[in-house]
Order: structure tokens, then sequence, then C-alpha cells
């Protein structure tokens, strides 16, 4: 902005007035950012979140510094080897990923197809037919064994295996695979998908991770090869899993597996896991950052058992004169003899000096022997407050109430209600987990192979060319199974009210209950009212008990007979 002097200076030199203009225009651009009575910060010393110090005391042994998602990673191996087999003998670190599967996936999550009617050109009425056909159709799919190329578990199992997977591993790997019926007889689909461990998924014997291969042309990041967006192209995987006493490994000892179709748009692998950092390629066990103090809790529980069972063992140590002192262990004499035979400088001993203290076990010692007996005094009444406070940091950093953890409901209802209503937060998040990295993209698949087949006519050509097409006739919904419900009629009240001023619709409501399709159930609740009425029973209603028949207590509008005649006076 020109001040009085600029303005003198143009009035006599417009020239000059001009370039003064300019410059002074020029210095406020370049100073816009700082104010022009502050000067610049210097941001030094040593901060004021006090866990960013060094300097102090309980800081100053903590090191560590910033990696990148896959650096925090590089141990997977050793996190995998040890949370699987937390997974399998220490029984908290079961009862945590035993809770998520049970929960997320329970008998199975149904799919139900969400056919958009108007968008799709069909009538409501056919849209309804269509998607009770196509459940019907991938549900007897799934309940068979034709989605495992194994063909050793059904598709509801492979859900079950597939979390199990991913929770213990970190990530598993599914392969769409086309068996044929000549290799595999009785398969009415050819879909279906080989489950890979995720401890088989490695870079190529060789390859420095995180760099470019020069082979495939493709940065390969502890098995994964990315293009230059970091989105996986390709999976490397070892021809065989890894065994015990395995020289190492070997020259061209994987093989790669494509991400997508070359033909299709379909995903020819599909890698389940769950990303917490941007660039991560690789998942980490949900146990990872609890296996410490998983382990530290089984060594205490382990001591503890044993020194109960120690308490428990009855032993009667008894003096009487002249009775065999405890033997003692014969050492030998210590000189070397040579003998072809058996000596009694090379014979074993035939004392025993160790006693197992065994239940019942009877001691005789002679008058002059001391006996102390030492008592381990348990049970330890410490033992347990101090095992429910462990378990509660481990329900919180798991996100598994420790009532829902343990099974110990032992509170009040309301507590009781508030545990499994925070725990079906983390289940529905599972659920939606599951479903967009391993239900949708395993339901798309059939559904292109059944299309292909010319299973649906009402569905065109366009689905195979159209990628916005497919994808509203691919829109489907996966349901896990419902609720548990602590006061069923309670609950069920509260759900009146909330259907009622339309705070939830019947299928929401359905979904969250029992998992079930509510379209299905009102078309099955009608046929049996039907057969209800038709045999001549009481019809229930839902105070309980059941009403006459409507065939027999319904009248007429107005007053009449059954013949029709008036009745008359």
């Amino acid at each position: 902005m020109a001040n009085w002097i600029d303005r003198t200076i143009a009035a006599i030199s417009p020239a000059a007035g001009v370039r003064r203009i300019a410059a002074r225009a020029a210095l406020e651009r370049t100073t816009a950012l700082t104010s022009p009575t502050e000067t610049r910060e210097r941001i030094s010393g040593p901060g004021g979140y006090r866990g960013g110090r060094s300097d102090r005391r309980a800081t100053s042994n903590w090191s560590s510094r910033p990696r990148s998602a896959n650096a925090d990673g590089s141990q997977r191996k050793t996190l995998v080897g040890r949370s699987r087999d937390a997974a399998m003998n220490l029984p908290l670190a079961t009862a945590a990923i035993d809770r998520r599967v049970t929960y997320t996936v329970g008998t199975g999550m149904m799919a139900i197809p969400q056919l958009d009617a108007e968008r799709l050109g069909l009538v409501e009425e056919d849209a309804a037919a269509l998607t009770a056909q196509i459940m019907r159709d991938y549900d007897r799919y799934m309940s068979s064994k034709d989605p495992d190329a194994e063909r050793s578990a059904t598709g509801y199992e492979q859900q079950e295996i597939v979390l199990r997977g991913r929770l213990e591993t970190g990530d598993i790997l599914g392969i769409r695979v086309m068996p044929q019926a000549a290799t595999q007889p009785g398969r009415l689909s050819e879909t279906a998908w080989k489950l890979i461990e995720g401890d088989r998924i490695v870079s190529p014997n060789g390859h420095i991770e995180g760099e470019k291969h020069t082979k495939f042309n493709g940065v390969i990041v502890f098995g994964v090869e990315q293009d230059s967006y970091g989105a996986a192209k390709a999976y490397h995987v070892l021809k065989k899993p890894q065994q015990n006493g395995a020289l190492g490994r070997t020259a061209d000892d994987t093989v790669r597996i494509p991400a997508w179709g070359s033909k299709s748009p379909l995903p020819s692998s599909v890698l389940v896991m769950k990303k917490t950092r941007p660039e991560q390629a690789r998942g980490i066990p949900i146990l990872a950052p609890v296996l410490e103090t998983l382990k530290q809790i089984s060594d205490l529980t382990e001591a503890e058992l044993f020194a109960a069972v120690m308490a428990a063992m009855l032993a009667i140590v008894y003096k009487s004169p002249g009775a065999a002192a405890l033997p003692e262990a014969d050492y030998g004499s210590g000189d070397i003899v040579q003998s072809d035979g058996p000596s009694p400088e090379t014979l074993a001993t035939q004392q025993r000096s160790d006693y197992r203290l065994e239940s019942g076990t009877v001691l005789e010692l002679d008058t002059d022997c001391e006996v102390d007996v030492k008592s381990p005094g348990r049970p330890n009444p410490a033992f347990d407050p101090f095992f429910q406070a462990l378990a509660k940091q481990l329900a919180a950093a798991l996100e598994t109430p420790v009532e829902v953890l343990l099974l110990s409901f032992e509170a009040s209802y309301t507590a009781s209600k508030a545990a499994l209503e925070n725990f079906y937060i983390l289940v529905r998040r599972e659920q939606a987990s599951l479903s967009s990295h391993w239900c949708d993209p395993h339901y798309q698949c059939w559904l292109w192979e059944q299309v292909a087949r010319g299973r649906y006519p009402q569905i065109g050509p366009d689905f195979f060319d159209n990628a916005e097409i497919r994808a509203l006739w691919s829109d489907v919904r996966h349901q896990g199974d419902g609720k548990i419900s602590l006061n069923p009629q309670q609950e069920a009240k509260a759900f009146e009210i909330y259907e009622a001023h339309g705070w939830a619709t019947g299928e929401q409501i359905t979904a969250m209950l029992f998992g079930g399709d509510y379209a299905a159930n009102v078309t099955k609740r009608a046929g049996e009212h039907r057969a209800w009425v038709d045999s001549g029973l009481p019809v229930p209603n839902a105070k309980g008990g059941g009403n006459a028949p409507a065939a027999e207590h319904e009248a007429p509008a107005t007053g009449g007979n059954d013949n029709g005649d008036d009745d008359g006076e």
C-alpha cells in the first residue's frame, strides 16, 4: 500500500513512483507469512511433551525411532511363529481369537443381494424374485464344499478359516482356481478358492526387501509385488510349506501368483489383511502387541498351577528305630576301570537318590533323620485378583471386554449388557472388514460364472462389458448371526418402539436379532399363518396364547346369519 512519500514522488516522477510501488508490493508478498512485529521462532530444545524427552528417569532407557510400516514389520516371521504358538497353547490367546471368530462369523455370513430395481430396469416383483433365487443358489453353493479347492470345508467354514488366519498370522491369501468336473467329480460350480497361509508369502530368494526386482520389474516387499502406486500386482508364494529341519531357501522356490485376471476384471488372488498404516504391505498378527504379556501370564499361571498340585499331594513321613536312611547317590571312586564286562565300577547304582512326591507317598526314615516339609501355601488368595487385573489390560488392548474374554458375566444385567454392546461394536467392524476383503469378491466371482453359464437370463450381456452395470448386479450385503439377548422380552418391546417411530426398519431389526432376511420371513410367516387358520388352530398373538381362527370369529360388517337371512324378531 503506497504511503504519502510514494504518492509525492509519483506526482513528480510517475516512472519512479511506479517502481517504488512495485517494490513495496514485492516486499509485502515476501513478508506476508510473518508478522512485521514478530521475529521467526527458533524451533529447538527438548520440547513440551515429556514422552519425547530423554533426560527424564522414566524415559532415559527408552530407545526408539520412527520407521516405516514395513520396517516395523521386519520381524513378522518370529511374530507369526509366536502368535500361532500362543493361539495353540496359551488359554487367554486362544480365547481372544476364538471370541472374534465365533461372534463375527458364527454359523456363516449370509449373502443378501441388493438389487436396485429402478436403476436396473426391473419391476419390484421381478427384482424380489431374482433376489430370492440368487440367495438360494448361493446359499446352496456356500453350504457345499465346492468353494474349497481342497473340498474339505464348506464356504461358510472357509470364512472362519480366513478370519482365523488373518488374526493369527496377520494375513491369508486366497487363490481363485477353476477345478474341472473331470478332476473333481460332482461339482456344480467350478469357482473355488485355494487358501495359503501368510507365512508362505515371501520374496524371491536373494531379493532385498523393498527393492525393485529386475525380472518382474516391480518393487517386492515381503512377497507382495507392487506397482508404482503401491497396489499389489502379484504375490510370490513358496511352492511348498516350510518344514522343520529344512536346509533353507533355494533358487526358484517361489511361484508368482497374479493379483488380477488377464482376461477378466476378477481378482485371481485376494490377500485378506487389516491395514493400519499407509504403505503397509503385510498384516500383523492381532496378538503382536500383547505377546510378551501373554507369555508372562502363562508362566505365572503354570507356576501357580504346579504349586497348587504340589499342595494337593499327601505325603506321610514317619520315623521308626532301625529304619533305613534315605539312599545317597553313588558317584563311584573316580578311578578309570578297563573292563570287557560289567563291574562294580561300571554298574549303574541300584539305589535311587531322587524321590518323587506323589499322591499317597509314604516315606520311612530313621529316627536320627531330620525332616523338613515345605508347604507352598496354595491356593494363593492373591493370584485371582492379580490375574484379573492383567486380563483387563489384555482385554483393553484386544478391544474385547474382559467379561466376554473370560466368558464370566457375574456383574449386574446392565454391566453385562454394556460389555456385550461394546463388543458388538468390534464385531460389526470385523464383519464389515471380512465382507469387503473376502466375502464380496467371493460372491462376485461366483456370480460371474453363473451369468456366463446363462443361469440368470434377466442379467443381460452388458454385465460383462459395463463395469457400472456389473457393480449394480453384484451389489451384495453379508449378514452374520444375530446378537445375544439377555432379556428378550424387554428388548423386543424396545424394538417395537424403534420400528413404530421409524428409527429402525424390520429388515434392520431382523438382521440385528437373528441375522436373517426380513422379506423372506414375511413370506414364510404369511404361509404359516394361513396354515394355522386352515387347520383351525388358535392363532398366536404377541401377548401369548392364541385367538380363535379368523375364519370363525370374524363377523361381517352388517348383521346377518350365515345363510344371508336377517335374524328378524
